[in-house]
């Protein structure tokens, strides 16, 4: 954006728009010239003005209606605008009520600008101006500012969650032994879903699950940039009360669980992982989307890779070889592994325990069956790689 070209009245309420999404966020965006460019073709000046009355609290429509002098009818079309761009999100309250709301930025309006599939000429241009904003924060991965960056990454917790493939392995099940006598049952826990069949079991009785275009693929194919793993555009899903907000204000369409299990299965054996968003950017809040991404397209594994921003991951798994010899040294793991956890040294594979996030692609794609995953729940930070190192270069 050049802010030249506008005046700084707009300049000044993008900025303050951009602010407040940052209330939503553990870590908060730049405010800088690129995003305010990505705000700038995706917002009119009316829905930049009314989206500051709405400011961070939950409103009813009614409510929201008050705040604009437009007819009802005309209102109702202007805020249908706002919600399918993603500048406003619904949420159902357990008495039934919707409830709308101001999201954050990623995961947020981002996303659902692209979920779609549109490739209308402000969304091309939108993608154009977000692969400058990618490009800016790779600017700076310097010295010191990486370090800094690195450390509030590191400290902020972990941001999403990473779920293995399919069901667990047979060889994880253990075996049943009667014993024949009545035994006092413990209160029930409800644990969290450890793979993504899992999660799709938990959510797939109530219509909770919705495919939508993937941004990240969307818009890399935008700027002319495919997907190396050729994986469907059409492959992220939203889930629970996301789902209903994304199918009814069409840019979302349902999924049964039998066929939520078969894109997940198709989308795994193209090395996709299965990453999980939840609400507030907090992996104890409530599942909300499920990334099924490469670690080229997507805008977390992607950026990591292509020296832009650290990871600070919930893993439930770690890969180990337990019999080495079964190992051919063929480096198909290699190329699946999203943050290059494992080499091979001397013909054999190597897994590095520390940068391992468990998401099970070395497992799913071993010819030989030498890598396992085996249950260990852990945090798993990978800081800001030189742009040196970097695996992609941008």
């Amino acid at each position: 954006m050049n802010e030249s070209k506008i005046s700084s009245d707009r300049i000044a309420n993008l900025r303050k728009l951009a602010v407040l999404m940052n209330t939503r966020h553990k870590i908060p965006f730049p405010v800088s010239e690129e995003l305010l460019s990505c705000f700038d073709v995706a917002l009119t000046p009316d829905e930049t003005a009314f989206l500051l009355k709405l400011g961070t609290e939950p409103y009813t429509f009614e409510k929201a209606a008050s705040l604009s002098s437009l007819p009802e009818n005309q209102f109702r079309d202007f805020f249908k605008g706002l919600l399918k761009k993603g500048f406003i999100w619904e949420h159902e309250s357990q008495d039934g009520r919707e409830w709308y709301v101001l999201p954050g930025m990623m995961m947020g309006w981002f996303e659902v600008f692209l979920a779609g599939g549109d490739e209308t000429p402000d969304r091309k241009e939108f993608s154009r101006r977000m692969d400058a904003l990618l490009a800016s924060f790779g600017k700076m991965n310097t010295f010191p500012a990486r370090i800094i960056f690195n450390y509030r990454v590191q400290h902020s917790g972990p941001h999403q969650s990473i779920l293995a493939p399919g069901s667990l392995p047979e060889r994880n099940q253990g075996r049943t032994i009667a014993v024949n006598k009545t035994i006092n049952s413990v209160p029930t826990n409800v644990y969290p879903a450890r793979t993504v069949e899992e999660l799709i079991e938990k959510h797939g009785d109530s219509q909770s699950i919705a495919v939508v275009h993937c941004f990240c693929r969307q818009f890399h194919k935008m700027i002319n940039e495919p997907c190396h793993f050729n994986h469907p555009s059409e492959s992220c899903i939203a889930i629970g009360s996301l789902s209903r907000y994304a199918v009814k204000h069409e840019m979302a369409r349902f999924l049964s669980k039998s066929e939520a299990v078969s894109l997940i299965r198709e989308l795994q054996a193209k090395g996709a992982v299965h990453q999980v968003f939840h609400q507030g950017e907090d992996v104890n809040n409530p599942e909300i989307a499920i990334c099924n991404c490469c670690w080229d397209c997507c805008g977390v594994l992607g950026s990591y890779n292509r020296g832009i921003l650290p990871l600070n991951l919930h893993c439930h798994f770690e890969a180990q070889i337990p019999d080495v010899s079964l190992c051919s040294g063929c480096a198909t793991c290699e190329e699946y592994c999203p943050v290059q956890a494992v080499s091979i040294e001397n013909d054999k594979c190597r897994i590095t325990s520390k940068k391992c996030i468990g998401c099970g692609q070395c497992e799913v794609h071993c010819p030989g069956n030498a890598i396992h995953l085996i249950a260990k729940e852990r945090t798993v930070f990978l800081p800001l790689k030189p742009k040196s190192e970097a695996r992609i270069k941008h």
